[in-house]
């Protein structure tokens, strides 16, 4: 962790890890991907993080701690990879993944929905969000975040893939020669996410009015 007095800097390290250890009865993995999700509903700021688990921690209100005795295991299944991000929706909270790994032509997004940002988690029957468009030689789309225009019902996907056109002949390197992209994600009338066809386009700009 670091901190600043303003959001360009200059950062402090705090000098420690906030999380070093595996949570609680979780036998493996690694500690890394850390999401913070701030709850419209309650105000309360949540920790998400995990490789092979899905962990979640609520902060205190330093942001730079977790509250003791807080911490869950929410891995959804096992196909649960790593990546989690949390968003809310009319009611509903999304829990977005990563399946698969990195480095493979099949690193995908995934999720799951809950009433609560503590789970359980329900999955949906069709539960991809992005995966891989070999006719377009799109591989490797994982690890996403997402980003709502403020006052709208508009959506987008921020995720990485392998760069194109020369990751798919990388073998594993690929997994760290990646291109950030985007493109606009949409729901259903029952508020499922509908799957995303990765583009080379990505989006046309988007104005946001001050």
């Amino acid at each position: 962790m670091a901190t600043a007095n303003d959001p360009t800097g200059p950062f402090t390290d705090s000098g420690k890890p906030l999380v070093a250890q595996l949570p609680e009865g979780v036998k493996g993995g690694q500690q890394i991907d850390a999401d913070v999700f701030a709850d419209p509903q309650t105000g309360k700021n949540y920790l998400y993080w995990g490789n092979g688990y899905m962990a979640v921690a609520e902060l205190n209100d330093d942001m730079i701690s977790l509250k003791p005795g807080t911490t869950k295991i929410l891995t959804p299944y096992a196909h649960y990879n790593e990546g989690t991000y949390v968003f809310y929706r009319n009611g509903t909270y999304y829990f977005m993944w990563s399946e698969n790994d990195t480095r493979s032509p099949n690193y995908s997004v995934h999720y799951g929905t809950s009433k609560s940002p503590l789970g359980p988690i329900e999955i949906p029957q069709q539960n991809t969000v992005i995966a891989k468009n070999a006719a377009k030689g799109v591989y490797g789309t994982g690890h996403n975040s997402v980003i709502q225009i403020p006052g709208t019902d508009e959506w987008y996907i921020v995720y990485h893939r392998f760069n194109y056109p020369k990751g798919i002949t990388m073998g594993d390197a690929a997994g760290y020669n990646r291109e950030v992209c985007i493109d606009k994600m949409e729901f259903d009338d029952k508020g499922l996410i509908k799957q995303v066809t990765p583009t080379h386009e990505g989006i046309k700009p988007v104005h946001v009015k001050k």
